[in-house]
């Protein structure tokens, strides 16, 4: 984060203007103070907002749009250099004037992108495919997430498919286990590179012992805990009002293990109506436009459930959620709640 007179905010700043005025002539603009928030800069003119991204980009639409309702703004243009497909595909989710414009250059702005459609999500090759009834065996659970078969254990992964490539071609699928590249490889070090079941069970029971909920804080429990709530409401789907939840990939994949990332779950209300449930532990001021942008990738016409911790229910992330085009539900519920209710 940039601190607000440091030479990187007076730069960002002035980029932002550089790309303001490549868009519209507003005297006014020049006078307005540039705001840092977060991984952004902005400026608020005649109730437009202008942010440019600086940094996770990805992540930048519900930080932006929470800043720009906060100044008053009606409508709101970001420029970034990063995911902007992604960007204006979310944007497009939402009932409120939100306009993506990618950077071409340092001193040049490309056109505002015209709407994209999902990607196709990434199948599991069969070679892949062949390791599913061995990760069962150890006792893990299956995740298939954007051409990836990997097994978790309550809602951590340890172990998953990787491939040899020769000449950008596939020539070998082997099974690899670990919580995480690093650990991957430090496991192949002492064991050698075939998996065995006897190796993956004592992980798996290893994962399972730390991953209980009210246990001592660990690193295996403090990963992914996110899934690990995801992992209990799917084994008593009731406590969500659905009849039957699995687990399945959001829009974009995960960049990293250790990333706290929403994930997805999709399944059957007791109506008979398809729902998609969004999990998530921590204020995250994106996870709107996340969980907006995996309903539209799972299915258009499902309901949308958030569910986390009633403490991370705030305000201007209901606000994000009334803007959305289709409405959406929150349920509040940590990690013992969903251990307590579903025992019961």
């Amino acid at each position: 984060m940039m601190t607000n007179d440091s030479h990187a905010l007076r730069l960002a700043g002035l980029r932002l203007r550089t790309f303001i005025s490549t868009q519209t002539v507003d005297p006014e603009i020049q006078h307005q103070q540039v705001i840092e928030f977060g991984s952004a800069v902005g400026v608020v003119s005649q109730n437009i907002a202008w942010v440019l991204l600086t940094s996770r980009h990805e992540f930048g639409l519900g930080p932006a749009m929470i800043w720009a309702l906060r100044n008053g703004a009606t409508s709101l243009n970001i420029f970034t250099e990063h995911n902007a497909a992604d960007l204006a595909r979310r944007a497009s989710l939402f009932n409120f004037k939100i306009e993506i414009y990618e950077i071409a250059s340092d001193l040049a702005v490309g056109p505002m992108l015209a709407l994209p459609c999902v990607a196709p999500m990434k199948e599991i090759s069969a070679a892949d495919e062949a390791f599913a009834d061995f990760i069962r065996s150890s006792g893990a659970e299956i995740t298939r997430e954007h051409g990836v078969l990997a097994g978790e254990v309550c809602g951590l992964e340890v172990c998953r498919v990787v491939h040899e490539t020769a000449d950008s071609q596939v020539v070998e699928s082997r099974l690899e286990i670990g919580v995480g590249t690093h650990d991957r490889e430090t496991f192949q070090l002492l064991h050698g590179r075939i998996a065995t079941i006897e190796s993956l069970r004592k992980v798996v029971d290893e994962v399972a012992s730390k991953r209980v909920v009210g246990a001592n804080p660990h690193p295996l429990n403090q990963l992914g805990r996110e899934r690990l709530l995801r992992h209990l409401i799917c084994s008593a789907p009731d406590l969500v009002n659905a009849v039957s939840l699995e687990t399945v990939s959001p829009a974009m994949p995960r960049a990293n293990l250790k990333d706290k990332i929403p994930c997805c779950a999709k399944g059957v209300r007791s109506d008979g109506r398809v729902v998609v449930v969004i999990f998530s532990i921590g204020v995250d001021t994106d996870v709107i436009s996340f969980g907006a942008d995996a309903r539209h990738a799972i299915d258009a016409q499902a309901d949308l459930i958030f569910v986390s911790p009633q403490r991370d229910i705030i305000p201007a992330i209901t606000q994000l959620a009334d803007l959305l085009h289709d409405p959406a539900l929150f349920i509040g519920c940590n990690l013992l709640d969903a251990l307590t209710r579903r025992q019961d």
